[in-house]
């Protein structure tokens, strides 16, 4: 055995949770094959015999050493790429460093001791949805696009603190499971600015755990509209304070459904990825539909489902989206042409608002229908 590449394996991290064989360096995470995972494991517990494995797997000497090789160059890029343990988050900045998440974290854990999280996170989505139609109910001439400039700045602020505080939510599940969470920061997916809380390393615990702090963020969400609630029950005069109010509960809702929403990659994705077992589950439901018909895939009745969700998803946003995008883009020039640039950002920003979302979602679309398309012309599976 090379002495390098016993190095280089010591290393390395290894995690076998549900059937899920894990390779972990640096706080990055990647799934092997079983077959890899054990040749690992041999060598880092000094117990991996070259005859022995030979004679077990019916291979001989040439097909043994180009094994090695194979595992030689996986380890070697393992070992030598650049950190990333949030490749899908860019431009990140940290907000809350790791030693204030963690001591914060300590004092919320509490929230998820067993018995009080089984009552409690029901409770709370089920308080949310009441608090959507009540207020739509109480509220019908209340509407999120007849907002200032100044309006939304508040709103923004609103809801960026409690997006800190659904952050929380994923750190102090991790750290209840005896995970120490890393730091809370802000960056962008894609060109949507998101906030994330570093907690990769709870891929060593079981998909059921992993589950929970998937949920925590939504949670601690859920834990905010009780208050909503109690002010909207106790408060009945319609001033302008309840109106910025309003604005924010129902982006806050409106971010809890998103947030839960499996076709996009946010916590419903990885409550899906986890409890099924499928890693880059993203990626694999772009080709997985085509590549079963060309017989290329097994059928798997989650990715299966998951698959046909994202086609019916992408068509969905065409049908509804995309004729409206004509439209606002008119609305928007004609405001221009009227009121001028600077009258429109501060007393009309409900029309900005609407043109920006249009084409938000035409640049979604294009782009997510572009990942369906390209499996089909090509025979290498879709970059996620």
């Amino acid at each position: 055995m090379d002495l390098v590449i016993k190095e280089h394996i010591e290393k390395l991290e290894l995690s076998d949770i549900d059937d899920n064989f894990i390779v972990i360096y640096d706080d990055n995470y990647y799934s092997v094959s079983e077959l890899f995972y054990k040749i690992l494991q041999e060598i880092k517990s000094n117990i991996h015999n070259k005859n022995q494995f030979i004679r077990d797997h019916g291979i001989n000497l040439n097909d043994y050493d180009e094994i090695l090789q194979l595992i030689s160059d996986k380890i070697d890029k393992i070992i030598t790429k650049e950190k990333t343990s949030k490749s899908y988050i860019n431009l990140a900045i940290k907000i809350l460093p790791e030693k204030s998440v963690v001591l914060l974290s300590e004092y919320l854990r509490v929230f998820f001791d067993k018995s009080f999280f089984k009552f409690f996170f029901p409770f709370v989505l089920a308080l949310s949805v009441f608090l959507y139609f009540f207020t739509n109910n109480k509220y019908q001439e209340h509407t999120i696009f007849e907002v200032t400039l100044f309006d939304t700045v508040i709103v923004y602020l609103a809801i960026l603190t409690i997006m800190i505080f659904h952050e929380l939510g994923h750190s102090s599940a991790s750290s209840h499971y005896k995970i120490r969470p890393k730091e809370i920061g802000f960056g962008f997916y894609i060109f949507f600015p998101v906030l994330y809380s570093n907690v990769t390393r709870i891929w060593k615990l079981n998909k059921n755990k992993r589950v929970i702090v998937n949920l925590g963020g939504v949670y601690f969400q859920g834990i905010i509209n009780c208050f909503f609630l109690v002010y909207v029950l106790l408060f009945n005069e319609y001033n302008h304070f309840t109106y910025l109010v309003l604005l924010v509960i129902k982006t806050n809702l409106f971010v809890m459904a998103y947030s839960l929403f499996p076709f996009v990659r946010n916590d419903g994705y990885w409550v899906i990825s986890d409890y099924f077992n499928i890693p880059n589950l993203n990626k694999k439901s772009y080709s997985y539909f085509i590549e079963l018909i060309k017989r290329k895939e097994k059928l798997n009745y989650s990715m299966l489902i998951y698959s046909i969700g994202q086609y019916l998803f992408v068509f969905y946003l065409i049908h509804k989206y995309l004729p409206s995008i004509p439209k606002s883009i008119n609305e928007f020039y004609s405001s221009l042409q009227e009121k001028g640039f600077i009258d429109l950002i501060i007393n009309d920003f409900g029309i900005v608002f609407k043109l920006l979302i249009s084409l938000i979602i035409a640049s979604v679309m294009l782009a997510t229908l572009f990942k369906f398309i390209k499996p089909i012309f090509r025979n290498e599976k879709p970059i996620d």
